[in-house]
C-alpha cells in the first residue's frame, strides 16, 4: 500500500467518480468535485471520517475550478493525484446535434480537464511529483455513429494529454489515459442499459483499475501511459 496521497476526483457525485472515491478513501485523502453538493455529500457520508472534503464547481468554469482547487488544498494539502472523470455525452446524428449540446461536451470533457490540470500542475512540477489520470473513452480512437461531438471531445482530450505527457515526463509527473469501453452509467439510455447491462463493465471495475495505477505512484521506474479497458466481449 502506498503512503497516503491527496487525490482530487472530478465528477465524484455519481457513477464512476463515486466508485473511485469509495475505492481510494480508505488509504488516501480524497477531495470530491462536482456540480451537485447533495450528491457529493451523499458519497462523502459513507467515507471514513477526516479522509475527504467536498468541492463544488462546474469544471468548465475557470473561476469555480480555481476556487475549488484552493479549498481542496486548504483542507487536504497539495494535490498528489488528479482524476479527470467528469464527463457528459449526447448521442445523436450530427445533423440533429444542437449548438448547446455540442458546446457542453467540449466544455466539460475537454476544457474541464484542461482547467483542472492547469490548477494542479504548477505545484506538481515544483515538487517534481504528481499524477494525472484521465478517464477517457474508446470513442477517442473509434468512430461510433451518433458520437461525433462526444468522440471529438474525447479525441481532443487524448491528444492534449499525450502532448502533456511528453512535456512533463522528465519532471516527475505521470499522465495516464484510461480508454473505457461500455460501462454501466447514467450516460447510457434506459433502453441500452436494459438491453446490454450484462455485457457492460461496472463502475467498480474502473475504480479497481485506478486503484492499481495509484498504487504505482511512487515507482520511479514505470509510467503506465495508456490503458484500454473494454468489456470481455468487446464494444457494443
Amino acid at each position: 500500500m502506498t503512503e497516503s496521497l491527496h487525490i482530487w476526483i472530478t465528477g465524484a457525485g455519481t457513477g464512476i467518480g463515486a466508485s473511485i472515491a469509495h475505492a481510494l478513501a480508505g488509504a488516501h485523502r480524497v477531495s470530491l468535485l462536482g456540480r451537485n453538493k447533495e450528491s457529493l455529500d451523499a458519497v462523502a457520508s459513507v467515507l471514513p471520517a477526516k479522509s475527504w472534503c467536498v468541492t463544488v464547481a462546474d469544471v468548465s468554469d475557470a473561476t469555480a475550478v480555481s476556487s475549488a482547487y484552493v479549498e481542496a488544498v486548504k483542507q487536504q494539502g497539495p494535490v498528489d493525484v488528479l482524476i479527470n472523470n467528469a464527463g457528459v455525452g449526447f448521442f445523436k446524428p450530427l445533423v440533429d446535434m444542437t449548438f448547446e449540446e455540442f458546446d457542453e461536451q467540449i466544455d466539460v470533457n475537454l476544457r474541464g480537464a484542461f482547467l483542472c490540470a492547469k490548477s494542479v500542475l504548477p505545484s506538481m512540477l515544483e515538487r517534481r511529483s504528481g499524477m494525472i489520470i484521465n478517464v477517457n473513452s474508446v470513442a477517442s480512437i473509434t468512430a461510433f455513429e451518433g458520437g461525433s461531438a462526444y468522440g471529438a471531445s474525447k479525441s481532443g482530450l487524448l491528444t492534449m494529454m499525450r502532448t502533456l505527457r511528453n512535456e512533463v515526463r522528465t519532471s516527475g509527473v505521470k499522465i495516464t489515459d484510461i480508454l473505457l469501453g461500455a460501462t454501466q452509467t447514467r450516460m447510457w439510455s434506459e433502453e441500452s442499459l436494459n438491453t446490454h447491462h450484462k455485457r457492460m463493465m461496472q463502475a467498480d471495475d474502473v475504480a479497481d483499475c485506478i486503484r492499481t495505477l495509484v498504487d504505482g505512484f511512487y515507482n520511479p521506474r514505470t509510467h503506465i501511459e495508456e490503458i484500454i479497458l473494454r468489456p470481455q466481449h468487446g464494444d457494443l
